[in-house]
């Protein structure tokens, strides 16, 4: 199977915006560049648009960052863990066979 990406950079957002809409797909801000200026795309299948904003990003980067990986196992339906490593149940009695 042959996996095909068509990846280009267009002028300004605008025409970003308008390529996004005659494709029937959203803009969507992806980050800031090395350079602190922001970077936006639209996709549509195999094609992906891209725009580098003017100016400096306007999402402001937190003071400390943290890995998305560092809290992975957190969620409403897992278990905390100790520094001995996750908790174990105790064993109870054995049921009758």
């Amino acid at each position: 199977m042959t996996a095909v990406c068509d990846l280009r950079e267009v002028a300004t957002l605008a025409e970003l915006r308008a390529w996004a809409l005659a494709h029937g797909t959203r803009v969507r801000y992806l980050g800031p560049t090395l350079e602190d200026r922001p970077l936006y795309a639209a996709t549509r299948g195999p094609a992906t648009r891209v725009a580098v904003g003017t100016g400096p990003d306007p999402h402001p980067r937190p003071i400390v960052w943290h890995s998305p990986l560092e809290h992975l196992g957190e969620g409403p339906d897992s278990r905390p863990t100790s520094p001995d490593g996750p908790r174990r149940k105790p064993p109870g009695p054995a049921s009758p066979g």
